[in-house]
């Protein structure tokens, strides 16, 4: 704990920064007002981007299809997330096992809610007619 106050300014002078870099990538990325969920007569256009990719027929599978997409994003954003944070606890700990213990805890249960959302992607993809990979 003493460690973590004695750098408790470059912390947080770091997260800024960083939080700073990426809002200005985000900023880059192109914004588009539309798009169509579905092909043929079934097609939807929605006033947002939804992440459909109009290349599946039904208009909700496609929908679907965008949401999972934007939810494997989130994911990946998050357990990179709590691996960086684990590992700056883990460098923060020192000597005090109790610390080095919940760092550790934290990289395992991150790799476990990875491959269960990687199983449950794969369940997914088995049971969905055409597959999310299409």
């Amino acid at each position: 704990m003493v460690m973590f106050i004695k750098y408790k300014k470059i912390i947080i002078i770091s997260f800024f920064l960083t939080l700073l870099a990426s809002g200005s990538f985000i900023a880059t990325i192109p914004v588009y007002a539309g798009t169509t969920c579905g092909t043929g007569t079934s097609a939807v256009t929605t006033a947002i981007d939804l992440g459909c990719n109009g290349k599946v027929a039904d208009p909700i599978l496609d929908l679907t299809f965008g949401i999972i997409r934007f939810l494997s994003v989130g994911v990946g954003i998050v357990v990179v997330a709590s691996i960086v944070i684990a590992g700056i606890q883990y460098t923060m700990a020192g000597n005090n096992p109790q610390n080095v213990e919940t760092a550790v805890n934290r990289i395992r249960t991150s790799l476990i809610g990875l491959l269960i959302f990687i199983f449950a992607y794969a369940i997914l993809d088995f049971l969905v007619p055409g597959g999310l990979f299409t």
